[in-house]
């Protein structure tokens, strides 16, 4: 079944953001990733399509948990919007992937040697 890409209702990865890289913005002593503005929707659905799905090993749903995917040499997460149906994506941040399996680690090199990046993605794997 195709994963449906659900923007976020409030656009607040495009909101203020105008670059065509992806970033990160301290918003309230929170870290918000931003989306590059070019991103389309239509990327995003087929970036969440062709990604590395990933569920712990008690998660008890048929849809993922996370689909991962890489952009640019960065890694971007994307997270149930209604579950089972669609996701929303953005930019990882570096230090929450120093906690990933090492499983998933490795599926994520293995795209980023296939888009021709492994060396920036093992780097920033590793932080």
């Amino acid at each position: 079944m195709p994963w449906l890409y659900e923007p976020d209702p409030q656009r607040k990865h495009k909101k203020g953001w105008t670059k065509n890289f992806p970033g990160f913005v301290t918003v309230a002593n929170t870290v918000v990733s931003k989306c590059p503005h070019n991103l389309t929707d239509e990327i995003c659905e087929e970036l969440i399509n062709k990604g590395v799905e990933y569920s712990p090993k008690r998660w008890k749903y048929s849809y993922p948990d996370r689909i991962y995917n890489i952009i640019n040499c960065v890694v971007y997460r994307a997270t149930p919007t209604t579950p089972g149906i669609s996701y929303h994506g953005f930019p990882e941040l570096q230090d929450r992937v120093a906690d990933l399996p090492r499983e998933l680690k490795n599926r994520l090199l293995d795209l980023a040697e296939e888009r021709g990046c492994r060396q920036e993605v093992e780097k920033w794997l590793k932080g």
